[in-house]
């Protein structure tokens, strides 16, 4: 009798358990809905160690160099910038790159790139552009350009800022199909992509997946 109970025992147990792959596995999170013809939404890292007066932190361009240069970039411009931000800092081949933005005379949201290289440990600006928006509340600008890096490397830049606080995703399209993502720091944004490209489509997501602006236009780089 108390074999048979020992059998009927272990033949309920082993009912009762499940494979470990399937009883202890992690469920996917399941992807944004996501409205048709919209890119797809993927998450990439922003600049990391923001720091004071939204300034990135970097090793290579300390905050008080990048900011100076920004500043008199603009300065080179005719613009005398209010709230100015530095919200990307990275280094492009043998170069650095910042984007900032700021509000310029008229009241206007401003955005831009500059590029610098290093020449006897100093930094020195080599390229830029920056673009306005046209009205105070408008949902976001962009715009395009191309430049050279100091070793003779041509780059696509699309840059601006959002003044929608629920877009939360820029998507760009590019006329080689190609996509690339990136997420607004600060309401600022800035992609990088190697070569002179075309650009079909800059499209504004929101955290739901859904498109908030299909195609901000393009605005002329200055």
């Amino acid at each position: 009798a108390g074999l048979v109970l020992v059998l009927w025992a272990a033949f309920f147990l082993t009912g009762c358990i499940q494979p470990i792959s399937v009883a202890n596995q992690t469920k996917t999170a399941e992807a944004p809905f996501i409205t048709p013809g919209a890119p797809p939404v993927q998450q990439i890292p922003t600049s990391p160690g923001v720091t004071g007066a939204g300034v990135t932190t970097s090793a290579a361009t300390p905050i008080p160099v990048a900011l100076m240069m920004v500043q008199q970039f603009i300065a080179s411009r005719g613009e005398s910038p209010r709230d100015l931000q530095v919200w990307y800092d990275q280094a492009l081949g043998p170069d650095r790159m910042q984007g900032f933005s700021y509000i310029n005379l008229a009241g206007l949201p401003c955005a831009g790139f500059l590029v610098s290289a290093s020449a006897n440990g100093v930094a020195q600006p080599i390229n830029g552009g920056q673009v306005c928006s046209p009205l105070p509340d408008t949902q976001a600008v962009a715009s395009v350009t191309f430049f050279l890096t100091s070793d003779g490397q041509a780059y696509t830049v699309v840059f601006g800022r959002v003044q929608d606080p629920t877009i939360s995703t820029i998507a760009v399209i590019y006329g080689d199909s190609s996509s690339q993502p990136y997420n607004p720091f600060m309401g600022g944004y800035l992609l990088v992509k190697p070569g002179v490209q075309s650009v079909l489509t800059i499209a504004a997501i929101n955290a739901q997946g859904f498109t908030v602006i299909e195609n901000i236009p393009q605005t002329p780089t200055t």
